[in-house]
């Protein structure tokens, strides 16, 4: 499973550009919006920011955003588009200090974690976030692993980790408080949104 990571953070440095272009014109801004209205303060952290599509929404809207990710490509890119200086690092082993950010957010990027790596990444998260802190966590809706290859990007390997929305409410409640998880479908793919709170 380690190897499909290695693989398609290979992808994503390859691709980011195409990814951007791709990505930053269907903004969430439902999704952000009330993720923001969650906030009890204005330092959060993008866990997987990609380009940086988010990033600077949030950081339009006044917050302390930070964002990381696993692909330098990707932290390239967000640089070029949005002057934000994303940090390189792996979610299941973050080295910010505990109880440092007001809230996370995590949009889709949960779903490139090998699935038995998946409680230190909601591990992770409890441990940097503030009591009272807000998170955003949205996955494709499935079963098992997927390698996906796309004509619009390169038909280059991407390794897709699904869940079902009971495997990942179980999964967060033993850490936090869901306030609300929901199914969606954009264009053919079901996602699953979960808002919560750590108490």
């Amino acid at each position: 499973m380690e190897d499909n990571l290695k693989e398609t953070i290979q992808t994503y440095d390859k691709i980011a550009n195409l990814y951007a272009d791709y990505k930053f014109p269907k903004l969430l801004q439902f999704q952000l919006n009330k993720f923001i209205s969650l906030l009890i303060g204005k330092k959060i952290l993008d866990a997987g920011c990609g380009p940086g599509r988010d990033l600077l929404y949030f950081k339009e809207e006044g917050l302390d955003v930070t964002g990381i990710d696993i692909s330098k490509g990707m932290l390239r890119e967000c640089r070029r588009r949005t002057n934000i200086m994303g940090l390189e690092m792996d979610m299941r082993k973050m080295t910010f200090p505990e109880n440092i950010f007001d809230g996370i957010w995590c949009m889709a990027s949960f779903s490139d974690i090998p699935k038995e790596d998946s409680s230190k990444v909601i591990d992770e998260f409890y441990r940097i976030l503030k009591r009272g802190g807000a998170i955003y966590l949205a996955v494709k809706e499935g079963e098992g692993v997927e390698v996906v290859k796309k004509e619009k990007y390169n038909n280059l390997p991407r390794v897709y980790v699904y869940y079902k929305l009971n495997e990942l409410e179980n999964l967060l409640k033993k850490k936090f408080v869901i306030l609300n998880s929901s199914t969606a479908n954009d264009n053919g793919t079901s996602w699953i949104e979960i808002f919560a709170k750590k108490i």
